[in-house]
């Protein structure tokens, strides 16, 4: 079962070590006993979004003479005060993390590539050569002796003092040494004595039988990651738990959205979306966690998807019970693309940051009943401190490999909301009159964008991913789904509306010179209008929110708009001018047009210009 809470890695597991002794040191271990060989076995893994994990693993063994246990799994990377062994049967009064040395020796058949190996398969063999000379001396005799001394050197593409991990997750260091002849001269009894020949000058060589093989000597030099628990007593069963958090596996959750037609029913007396309750639609949300594996084989282990990310400090920092140097992030190595690309990696900090949308403070109570579609057979969840747990049915997926698990399947109520951001700037400017008098009033373009409106009528928080929108098999749009807790209700634009037309039309309807002063300096009151005029040339009414943003401040606003009155904003000017004098202003309504009709609000204001 997963550990309850997380907050357990600071307080709880404190309390279940029993002395502070846990000593790093390299050490020659003895040789292997078996019988007191820790069996280990992975229980969970809470896999978090931003690429580390944290694994609990039991072991079991039987005590050595000495009352110690072992294990060679010793994990590549482990931060700093995530690392412990917790006593379930017995009491644990030291763990040593330390390296076990071993050498292997033994001999193989090679093919012989040069003379000097075929010489050094045939000795005592009758043999008949000729030299490269001006005569091309043709000479015949005994193979006698090869001139060479014999040496142990790495072997060509071996791995010459590499790490790597062995089937069982542990940490080994190798290096293979190979038994070479560094000769170039051998011997031939011949009837006239024995003559030295330099193998570069044999231009053909024959042997009667010739062996073409040669044994050769190969000794392996191994130093295995080890870890000793000292339990103190002698011959007894004993139970451990592993427990770490190191980098090496994250998840990603990705969105489906198929939008339909069909009419969402609401439950009793909860609220609607937007108070357009006759408009809420049905859409199906699909959620699937992607999965990335690149630390270690993971076998029929229960897995479990984190939303949010906890806070740890020594990330950076490795454990000394790991035996490494430096923290190795396996996911920059194994896969750069994702975390190394400036988009992708932007994108994957917006989604285990938690981001939320501004329009999430909405609130809804939802249909928190009945509409969760069992959460993918045997998935449950569970939330506290701040970290919602999606927990997954047991799978297996090993090192290298990557998984996608659906985790939810829901139907929740939508609508369609179309929304215009439109920002009038003038300039900070004031133009001498005359025919280059030009107006101080400037309209950047602005767009009007459909979007869908969703309500989080689950009893499951949805977390900050990707989302596809569908129409069936129809694909409509993508964008990111930001957090959304159960009853909130998020927004997710789909596209620019081509049939909802916009402008706004802004004017100057006075001007009075010295109106006020500040900073010693004297400013003209500039007084203008705004019209804005949105369109609608569907077949249907559609609901819609403006929001218009000017620098100055608003005396009258017609349709209801509300006023909001901000500090002094730059982006209000042209080039980012302006001046603090002025407030910058936001002013919205909320409304529906109907088929071929045109909603036309307007502003009166005035703004302050320096004479």
């Amino acid at each position: 079962m997963i550990i309850g809470r997380l907050a357990l890695f600071a307080v709880g597991f404190m309390t279940l070590i029993t002395s502070s002794n846990l000593i790093f040191a390299e050490n020659e271990f003895s040789s292997r006993s078996e019988k007191s060989e820790l069996t280990l076995t992975t229980e969970n893994v809470v896999i978090f979004k931003d690429g580390y994990f944290l694994i609990v693993k039991k072991g079991t063994a039987k005590t050595d003479a000495d009352g110690k246990v072992f294990t060679n799994e010793v994990p590549d990377s482990a931060i700093l005060g995530s690392f412990w062994a917790i006593a379930q049967q017995g009491k644990i009064s030291s763990m040593v993390a330390g390296w076990e040395s071993s050498e292997t020796e033994e001999k193989r058949e090679i093919n012989c590539t040069t003379v000097m190996e075929v010489v050094t398969a045939n000795i005592g063999a009758r043999c008949s050569l000729r030299i490269r000379s001006e005569k091309s001396e043709a000479v015949t005799g005994v193979l006698l002796k090869v001139l060479a001394n014999r040496e142990l050197v790495p072997e060509e593409g071996g791995r010459h003092g590499s790490i790597h991990q062995d089937g069982d997750g542990g940490a080994i260091e190798s290096e293979v040494l190979v038994d070479t002849a560094s000769g170039t001269h051998f011997l031939l009894r011949t009837e006239t004595g024995d003559m030295m020949i330099d193998a570069a000058s044999v231009s053909n060589l024959t042997v009667e039988e010739m062996k073409t093989t040669v044994e050769q000597n190969v000794k392996k030099l191994t130093r295995e990651k080890k870890l000793t628990f000292d339990f103190g007593t002698p011959n007894t069963d004993v139970e451990l738990s592993l427990m770490y958090f190191c980098p090496g596996i994250r998840w990603l959750p990705t969105y489906r959205l198929n939008l339909t037609e069909k009419p969402f029913v609401f439950k009793g007396e909860q609220q609607d979306i937007g108070g357009k309750r006759s408009s809420a639609k049905t859409a199906e949300i699909v959620m699937q966690g992607e999965i990335i594996n690149d630390s270690e084989d993971l076998i029929d282990v229960p897995l479990h998807v984190v939303v949010g990310v906890p806070n740890f400090r020594f990330k950076a920092s490795p454990s000394p019970m790991v035996l490494e140097a430096s923290l190795k992030n396996v996911l920059v190595e194994a896969a750069p693309q994702i975390m190394r690309n400036q988009s992708i990696d932007q994108f994957s900090n917006t989604l285990y940051s938690q981001s939320t949308s501004d329009f999430r403070s909405a609130r809804a109570t939802g249909n928190s009943e009945g509409l969760i579609d069992g959460l993918a057979g045997d998935l449950t969840t569970s939330g506290g401190n701040d970290l919602f747990v999606y927990k997954l049915k047991p799978m297996s997926l090993e090192k290298g490999e990557r998984a996608s698990v659906r985790i939810l399947k829901a139907e929740v109520a939508y609508r369609d909301i179309y929304t215009w951001d439109v920002t009038v700037q003038h300039s900070p400017h004031e133009f001498a009159s005359g025919h280059n008098r030009r107006s101080p009033l400037v309209v950047s373009e602005s767009e009007v964008w459909h979007q869908v409106e969703l309500i989080n009528d689950t009893n499951v928080p949805w977390t900050t991913g990707a989302a596809m929108l569908v129409d069936g098999f129809q694909p409509l749009a993508q964008e990111l789904l930001t957090y959304t807790s159960p009853g909130g209700i998020c927004r997710l634009p789909m596209t620019v509306s081509v049939d909802l037309k916009a402008g706004v039309d802004d004017q100057e309807t006075g001007r009075e010179r010295d109106a006020a002063k500040w900073r010693n300096s004297s400013y003209s009151l500039v007084k203008g209008k705004i019209v804005a005029e949105l369109a609608n040339n569907k077949e249907y009414e559609v609901p819609v929110e403006v929001s218009l943003r000017f620098g100055g401040r608003a005396s009258e606003v017609s349709d209801d708009g509300v006023a909001k009155l901000e500090g002094f904003n730059p982006r209000d000017w042209s080039n980012q001018g302006g001046d603090p004098i002025n407030n910058s202003s936001v002013v919205s309504w909320k409304t529906s047009i109907k088929p071929g009709e045109c909603f036309k609000p307007t502003i009166d204001y005035g703004f302050y210009l320096r004479n």
